[in-house]
């Protein structure tokens, strides 16, 4: 009898105890943006798929609301699914949303520490940032680096010339081939080049190792020092290979680049730059590791998103002849057909601008851009935003919004023509695809230019078509692309071929020009 009034009891504590948890639980949460039920101690995770998670987060924002809470695991997250509320937030308070998601296993397993796209806000990530903005942002750099612009989309069109069927490839190598000569002073000549591999498969690894501040050792650090040998770790086991391929990557190039400075070889980049101001100021010590660093960072950030926009312009061109008629019509007006488009000419060529605006847009390369962290307490529109939240603009979300672009599906550069004028800057895909607030891609004009000047290169001197197969039948690629951290649009075939012998005459013409 005592045990069953004490078993009562202590249901009757239990129960009182749930109780109050559970009013205490929905006070805390009714102050939070709304968002989908949780589960107890993992939240929503198992309501955020593998893949296409922006699809997801745009239908939580269509029920829940333009700024939506969820939680995984532990982790308090932020959704943002409008333009405006990621301005309000991201770019109009930076000083609080700046942070980022600590990543254990980017950083403290695979040996990306001086990766600045992940470092937390502060002194490091200033130096950091501070670097790249005077190799990348400035004027005088800019027109330095544009000398390896039109060399490198020199040889693109060439290769367009001689080997089309090979363009995703072509393509990848521009945009490393760009990278490596800016940042090493080293000149991609071969598609197989010894330094580029090693990066690309350091790069490789570390996507395959999951999203940053993501992964299951991000949301359970434990989990980093459990034994490889131990079942059930082969992460642990693929993680100490990836460290290895990372280290070889950071290290390789950077003593390719201080071995030519000792020769006195070593041409212009932002490494030697670094290296030399760095010997000069007496900090080469202290300084050397974070250059390392800098320059194996700005490698997989500078190439992928660039050959993302590329190839989704080629997809939008093969599925809109109309659209690259049109933009052939306006260069050959403004250009004529005895030189290459330069940039001089880029405010000259409004529609082609459109173009690149609507190829941003269309299938925006980083679809949840990188997650930011807010570093104290703050409110929005009424409702609490917790210290240390994970901040997820949905940039997928805001380019389909149709409310700003009508019918967001269909590629249609005209829209920006047809625009408000009030609105057309507050929409341009530019302002939001690379990043808010003080995180935003401090080498975002020089991505752009080289953006550009492919698309406005292409345009002048090519035809591009759809495919066709043995039978003659037309392959028509879907307006599709991979899930990732960057979108990519599904391998697809296309004809590409010069719009008459006077295209192959200039592109020749402009290569040897440069080549002299």
């Amino acid at each position: 009898m005592w045990l069953t009034a004490q078993a009562a009891f202590a249901a009757a504590f239990l129960y009182i105890l749930i109780s109050y948890a559970d009013i205490a639980y929905k006070q805390s949460r009714s102050r939070l943006p709304p968002g989908p039920r949780q589960l107890p101690l993992i939240g929503n995770i198992l309501q955020v798929p593998l893949e296409y998670q922006e699809r997801v987060f745009a239908q939580w924002s269509r029920q829940y609301g333009d700024v939506v809470y969820a939680r995984l695991f532990r982790t308090p997250t932020i959704i943002l699914g409008t333009l405006q509320t990621a301005r309000d937030l991201m770019d109009k308070r930076s000083a609080k949303y700046s942070g980022r998601p600590r990543s254990v296993m980017l950083k403290e397993m695979l040996d990306w520490d001086r990766l600045m796209v992940v470092l937390d806000y502060g002194d490091l990530w200033r130096k950091h940032r501070k670097w790249i903005q005077g190799s990348f942002n400035d004027k005088a750099s800019l027109l330095a680096w544009q000398v390896v612009q039109r060399r490198e989309v020199c040889v693109l069109l060439s290769l367009l010339l001689s080997k089309p069927e090979s363009f995703l490839q072509h393509l990848k190598r521009y945009s490393a081939a760009l990278i490596m000569e800016t940042v090493y002073g080293h000149t991609v000549t071969s598609d197989n080049d010894e330094y580029v591999a090693v990066i690309e498969e350091a790069m490789k690894g570390t996507v395959e190792s999951g999203t940053a501040g993501a992964t299951p050792v991000d949301f359970f650090p434990i989990l980093k020092y459990v034994p490889s040998w131990m079942p059930g770790a082969q992460y642990k086991r693929q993680a100490l290979h990836v460290r290895r391929l990372v280290q070889e990557a950071n290290n390789k190039p950077f003593e390719m680049v201080k071995r030519l400075m000792t020769l006195g070889r070593a041409k212009p980049s932002v490494v030697s730059s670094l290296l030399e101001a760095s010997t000069r100021a007496g900090t080469l010590t202290e300084d050397e590791l974070d250059i390392k660093g800098a320059g194996g960072a700005l490698y997989g950030p500078g190439t992928d998103t660039t050959n993302s926009v590329m190839t989704t312009f080629f997809l939008a061109m093969v599925l809109h002849p109309e659209v690259l008629k049109k933009a052939q019509e306006e260069i050959d007006q403004v250009v004529g057909a005895e030189r290459l488009p330069d940039f001089p000419d880029r405010e000259k060529l409004p529609y082609v601008e459109c173009v690149v605006k609507e190829v941003y847009r269309w299938i925006c390369p980083l679809p949840l851009g990188i997650p930011h962290r807010v570093t104290e307490n703050d409110g929005y529109l009424g409702y609490e935003v917790p210290k240390g939240a994970m901040i997820i603009p949905n940039i997928w979300s805001m380019s389909m919004n149709a409310e700003i672009y009508p019918e967001p599906a269909q590629f249609r550069p005209e829209r920006f023509l047809d625009m408000n004028p009030n609105l057309v800057d507050f929409a341009d895909p530019r302002g939001y695809v690379f990043g808010f607030g003080r995180r935003i891609c401090p080498g975002r004009q020089f991505a752009d230019a080289s953006v550009w000047l492919v698309i406005a290169s292409v345009v002048a001197t090519f035809n591009i078509r759809t495919a066709k197969d043995i039978m003659g039948n037309e392959l028509v690629p879907e307006a599709s692309y991979d899930s990732g951290i960057v979108s990519h649009p599904h391998p697809f075939a296309c004809s590409i071929m010069p719009r008459s012998s006077r295209s192959i005459a200039t592109v020749m013409e402009a290569k040897s020009a440069l080549d002299a």
